[in-house]
């Protein structure tokens, strides 16, 4: 009799020493699973009718909520259900196996134990699985990049990117399924003249499902990518979004087009100054941008911090739809230096007095990419080349997974972001706007005030404007 006692105290034991140790090694997964065990064994207490009507209020009450308020519901129940099961079931459970097979661990000479990388935490999207990865001492990040395609297989995901964090941890994004594979249809015009709209216009959609926020209150924004890859349909959903700010005069458009109106000319009614034939005319609007802006410092400087614009003092956005062809390609040394002047003064300037900068470029190769460290945001579409996406978005842009250069022909608008304050860039792609709605737009919300009659070989003002005050009469 005490012999079986201590066999099954010896047992109990055991198995106590083993859910403790399992709690410590995996909490995130034994923790949740003890708990559900203990309320297991609580509800069974219950009658069958109880449990039941337990079981359909509780699916109830989850329905009614998901229904009612999803985003609420998403972030507090189905994100962190979804990602617990993701981190400790997918790819806990089965870690250690998947990274033997892909080669990926160091064998410690001291006690010939094989060490793997890490899961630290999992953040799950819609779309992409990000895994922040510890590595053992003598894995590389390099390592672990050379086998992104062994991995994606593994796992059944559709691509693998690597991204540095810090020292000795890498984040692993497993893409499961492409949101941005559908073409996106034009942002619904929002009716608002609130100007913090102006720090994040929704211009498209990231690849996590979320909207894309583009800031043109105290930012510059440079695109680049190669022919056909969608930078009009950033530039188009730009414009859309700042359409009721054009109408109500709180924005106006200086819009240049070396291409001779071939990309911007369908909308031209929206734009206060428009040039696209003549390069004399289109380096004198930069020029008189960057006087207007000196002539509005002096008389802001003092009275606020941030801009804000007003009938009076509007944001002023330049948009340049082939800036090489002003500078690098410009065969007139005398207007390329004029344009190189003119456009430096705005960068460097023009952010705090309400000036923005949205310039487009195909060829990085060129010249013109010395000017991409004075622009805050930049936006790199389809490009050739690996290097070249490091050109646009800066030093290893490519090897922490911007790439561009992967992108298909067949899907233009789709690039990589990278913001301000932000290491990495992130995948979006923009909405296509199409050349009824352009119209449509320009109708609907051209501007009170025009500088320049676009029509017109000289400059003139609007006969419908008052001259003292640049109102519609």
């Amino acid at each position: 009799m005490v012999t079986k006692l201590a066999q099954v105290l010896g047992r109990l034991v055991k198995t106590l020493a083993y859910l403790v140790f399992a709690l410590l090694r995996r909490p995130g997964l034994t923790g949740p699973l003890m708990v559900a065990a203990v309320v297991a064994v609580q509800v069974s207490r219950w009658g069958w009718l109880v449990r039941v009507l337990v079981v359909v209020l509780v699916l109830a009450g989850a329905l009614g909520w998901r229904f009612k308020h999803r985003s609420s519901f998403n972030r507090l129940v189905w994100v962190p259900v979804v990602q617990w099961y993701r981190r400790w079931i997918r790819y806990g459970l089965a870690w250690r196996f998947w990274m033997g097979r892909c080669g990926l661990g160091i064998t410690d000479e001291t006690t010939g134990r094989v060490m793997r990388p890490r899961i630290v935490k999992l953040r799950y999207t819609p779309s992409v699985d990000r895994l922040l990865l510890q590595l053992p001492v003598g894995l590389t990040s390099k390592e672990l990049d050379d086998k992104r395609t062994h991995l994606a297989e593994s796992m059944r995901a559709l691509d693998a990117r690597t991204r540095k964090d810090r020292p000795g941890r890498v984040w692993l994004d497993l893409e499961m399924r492409n949101p941005l594979q559908a073409t996106i249809s034009a942002i619904p015009i929002v009716e608002s003249l609130d100007p913090a709209i102006l720090d994040g216009l929704v211009i498209g959609y990231a690849d996590d499902g979320m909207p894309w926020r583009l800031r043109v209150r105290g930012s510059h924004v440079f695109i680049a990518g190669a022919t056909g890859s969608g930078k009009g349909s950033i530039i188009w959903s730009t414009l859309r979004a700042l359409a009721p700010f054009i109408r109500a005069g709180l924005v106006e458009i200086w819009a240049v087009d070396p291409k001779g109106g071939m990309e911007l000319e369908f909308g031209k009614d929206l734009f206060t100054r428009y040039e696209r034939d003549d390069y004399e005319a289109m380096v004198a609007l930069l020029e008189d941008a960057a006087s207007d802006m000196d002539e509005r410092c002096r008389r802001l400087r003092g009275t606020t911090r941030k801009f804000n614009p007003t009938t009076a003092t509007p944001l002023v956005m330049v948009v340049v739809d082939e800036l090489a062809t002003l500078t690098a390609l410009q065969p007139d040394r005398r207007l390329q230096g004029r344009a190189e002047n003119a456009l430096g003064l705005l960068l460097t300037k023009g952010r705090a007095p309400g000036f923005h900068v949205l310039a487009a470029v195909q060829d990085v190769t060129k010249r013109v990419c010395e000017w991409r460290d004075l622009f805050p945001d930049k936006i790199a579409l389809r490009l050739g080349k690996a290097n070249e996406v490091d050109m646009v978005l800066g030093d290893e842009a490519w090897d922490n997974g911007a790439l561009c250069d992967s992108i298909p022909r067949s899907l233009p608008g789709i690039g990589y972001v990278l913001t301000e304050g932000h290491a990495h860039a992130t995948r979006v792609r923009a909405a296509y706007v199409t050349d009824d709605e352009i119209r449509a737009m320009a109708r609907d919300y051209r501007p009170r005030r025009v500088l320049h009659s676009i029509d017109a070989p000289g400059n003139t003002t609007n006969p419908t404007d008052n001259p003292e005050t640049g109102e519609a009469a």
